[in-house]
């Protein structure tokens, strides 16, 4: 009996002890930007989030892993041009049908120095409710208790069930180019 009470303390005691050696990013400031080539003459169709607290997330980090989810608000997308907007938000991504999408990490490993080196991850993009594996470099800084990451990975519209935006003569290419920087204090 002692050695099952020992064996069960034991094992909670290096649980908790992970669990408080884990820190959390408060994110301060969260951008997406968003490019796509389009024809004919490659076009280049960029947007934006034009609010700073449409971009939401849970982020911890536990010795040198990532782990977490990361929210962005749909409806606050912006190209810079209303018309391309109403389309993009009504006729392509269903802003209505589907209001988020949603970033999980599921591999990032962070460098011991944190000097801003580009290093591989690996997560879950859950866009217009469909989900699927995405991979990118991610530039990694650290300055005190502040922590900088700046994600740069492609999609492809068709891979989500988003057909491909037309307008008139103009037709925007399948893959997006996506950067997503995150800010914050580690708490």
């Amino acid at each position: 009996m002692k050695t099952t009470i020992r064996i069960v303390f034991s094992f909670l005691f290096l649980l908790l002890g992970q669990n408080l050696s884990a820190s959390s990013l408060q994110i301060a400031e969260g951008k997406v930007e968003f490019i796509a080539l389009a024809s004919p003459g490659a076009l280049k169709i960029s947007g934006r989030q034009n609010e700073s607290q449409a971009l939401k997330g849970n982020i911890s980090v536990d010795k040198d892993q990532i782990t977490g989810v990361v929210f962005l608000k749909l409806d606050s997308l912006t190209t810079g041009i209303s018309l391309r907007d109403r389309h993009m938000k009504e006729n392509y991504l269903e802003v209505p049908k589907f209001p988020e999408c949603q970033f999980t990490y599921t591999k990032l490993s962070l460098p011991s120095d944190f000097k801003g080196e580009q290093i591989p991850f690996e997560g879950k993009l859950k866009l217009h409710g469909i989900e699927r594996p995405v991979s990118g470099l991610v530039s990694v800084e650290k300055k005190e208790s502040r922590l900088s990451l700046v994600h740069e990975f492609k999609i492809k519209t068709g891979d989500f069930g988003i057909s491909t935006p037309k307008y008139m003569s103009v037709t925007m290419g399948e893959e997006v180019v996506v950067k997503v920087s995150l800010e914050g204090n580690m708490l």
